[in-house]
């Protein structure tokens, strides 16, 4: 892979899942790495991460305005694939019960036990930013269902964990990415199930392939920026292609 790639992350069960794409094209890589410091060792080279979990937190009552903005961008249909950030004094609690309670007096409402079930992925990558800044520049926080609203013209129809959603957006991502049943064929063939679900595969690649089209040139929201009281850029990127969307036909392949 060559130090110019372009990197798409999901969280998975085993993990995090990665798929890079080289910036001519012509390769690409696809693994579950265990811890997301291994993850950034390994593709340190890389030009850009695109990475599908919170960066930067709740500061008290008020909500992220990226998370608002990107459910805007999400109607109708997907904007509830939006989870909200919980508060940062979350990620120290010991248990669900208290990270509940911590959620409900100092952001307003309760933590949902999905959100509390990404909680340690969303402490191991809030500590490797905040310990290196080398990091904190490279990596960028993205959402696969934006990415495929903005990319191909709106929000996807079905839900991504039906066979129909699996097939719209795979169909979706062939049109542009030459290499797209190649990697899902490799990643169904290493990996289980339990470490690595179907909707995993295609969320890490269309955030690679995202990454890959605006060769870095991202839109995000809110479009000026926002930073919590760590410093963390609280934004979601993605690219949207100038006065047309990405549909069968085009000729942008990977």
């Amino acid at each position: 892979m060559s130090r110019e790639d372009y990197v798409g992350i999901d969280g998975c069960p085993g993990g995090w899942l990665v798929v890079a794409l080289s910036e001519d094209g012509r390769s690409w890589t696809a693994d579950v790495y265990e811890d997301v410091k291994h993850l950034w060792g390994a593709h340190r080279g890389a030009k850009l991460l695109l990475i599908d979990m919170p960066i930067g937190l709740a500061d008290g009552r008020e909500p992220r305005a990226c998370d608002a903005l990107a459910r805007e961008l999400l109607k109708p249909g997907r904007a509830s694939s939006i989870f909200a950030a919980p508060v940062r004094e979350v990620l120290g609690a010991s248990g669900y019960a208290e990270a509940n309670a911590l959620q409900r007096e100092l952001g307003g409402r309760g933590l949902s036990r999905q959100s509390w079930g990404l909680v340690p992925k969303i402490r191991r990558l809030d500590e490797l930013l905040q310990q290196d800044m080398e990091a904190r520049g490279r990596f960028r926080e993205s959402h696969p269902e934006l990415c495929f609203a903005q990319l191909f013209g709106g929000p996807m129809h079905h839900g991504k964990k039906t066979p129909e959603g699996f097939a719209e957006r795979l169909a979706h991502l062939q049109r542009v990415c030459a290499h797209a049943d190649a990697i899902v064929a490799e990643l169904l063939a290493r990996y289980t199930r339990k470490a690595l679900a179907r909707d995993d595969m295609l969320d890490a690649l269309v955030l690679a392939v995202t990454g890959w089209l605006s060769g870095g040139a991202l839109r995000q929201v809110p479009a000026e920026g926002d930073a919590d009281r760590m410093g963390l850029q609280r934004t979601i990127s993605f690219y949207k292609p100038e006065g047309r969307t990405l549909t069968a036909g085009s000729q942008e392949h990977v």
